[in-house]
């Protein structure tokens, strides 16, 4: 399974306006983007040169598009700023979003071959295949987040040497959903309160179908594509939940672990004993994450689990209802 297939598809759209508890402004200078023609069968369209990113879409809102770019833009600062030691790499990455589903699904049938199907799936949302991202328009906010999501799997596909786990890089994607707008008209990310994903997660606890987190970190997103949509509402929400434990839980206890795992996998060296000789550095092995998770931590998998379970509960008692912009 490629890379962060039906990254967004249990994302519904409920981004509230409250102040942000870690949010941030990339630059004070808006993102040079040049517009040129660019056509998808009959449909014209417009191709959107960043310094990093060349952004195909069908969107004729010209506003709508320059932010996309700044949203592109400001959100790999913030993909970089977690993992500093990438190389730069001048080659821009490609993006396509489009105007609507229909649009959607019949570049996603002509580009995606066999795998078409499964991506077709997705009935709110986008995919990342390689280093390429596809979405279409679901509303302002709803896009800049899947475009923002997309773009953090795209960015480790790019650049990782080695594969995160499927969960954990789901995980990391969704703290780059929550996006509001600065007075100056600039993105800012808040990279701990996510409230769809917040609220998710309280609904799956009090209705006591979470995912065992010895089975939960063993997914990747095509696994849960068949089940009913609880069940993958609470796949992302816990993912999210597990980045944030990583990052804040215990006081930042586990902030170090994860930096390590994520140079680690920049640089193709993660900690892997199950690796066979003949496997690809960028597969994925399910059997590989116990072991990996335990090292990078230092704790045994029911001492993960344990302080988890309690960071759980305290992030689902934060969860607060969307308030509208």
């Amino acid at each position: 399974m490629t890379t962060g297939v039906l990254a967004l598809f249990a994302l519904l759209m409920t981004f509230g306006c409250a102040s942000p508890s870690r949010s941030e402004s990339i630059s004070s200078k808006r993102t040079p983007a040049r517009g040129e023609p660019w056509k998808f069968l009959n449909i014209d369209g417009v191709k959107l040169r960043t310094p990093h990113y060349l952004i195909h879409t069908t969107i004729e809102d010209a506003d709508f598009n320059e932010r996309l770019a700044e949203v592109m833009e400001g959100a790999h600062a913030h993909y970089r700023a977690l993992a500093p030691t990438i190389p730069n790499d001048p080659r821009p990455m490609e993006s396509f979003v489009f105007a609507n589903r229909k649009e959607w699904a019949m570049f996603t049938a002509q580009r995606t071959g066999d795998d078409a199907a499964i991506y077709l799936q997705i009935n709110r949302g986008g995919y990342t295949v390689r280093d390429f991202f596809v979405a279409y328009y679901i509303g302002d906010s709803g896009t800049f987040a899947v475009a923002s999501h997309e773009g953090f799997h795209q960015f480790v596909s790019r650049h990782f040497k080695g594969r995160l786990p499927p969960f954990l890089e789901e995980g990391l994607a969704t703290t780059f959903e929550n996006i509001s707008w600065s007075a100056g008209g600039r993105p800012r990310w808040d990279t701990v309160r996510n409230v769809t994903r917040s609220g998710r997660l309280k609904s799956a606890i009090e209705a006591k179908a979470l995912w065992p987190l010895g089975e939960l970190v063993k997914l990747h997103a095509g696994d849960v594509v068949a089940q009913p949509s609880e069940k993958i509402e609470a796949f992302y929400a816990q993912n999210w939940a597990f980045a944030r434990f990583l990052l804040d839980g215990d006081g930042g206890r586990y902030r170090p672990a994860l930096q390590k795992m994520m140079s680690d996998a920049a640089a193709g060296q993660l900690y892997e004993p199950t690796r066979r000789p003949d496997r690809e550095v960028d597969s994925f092995d399910p059997a590989a994450v116990v072991p990996m998770l335990e090292h990078y931590l230092n704790m045994k998998m029911d001492a993960i689990d344990a302080a988890y379970q309690r960071y759980l509960k305290k992030i689902a008692a934060e969860a607060v209802e969307a308030v509208p912009s």
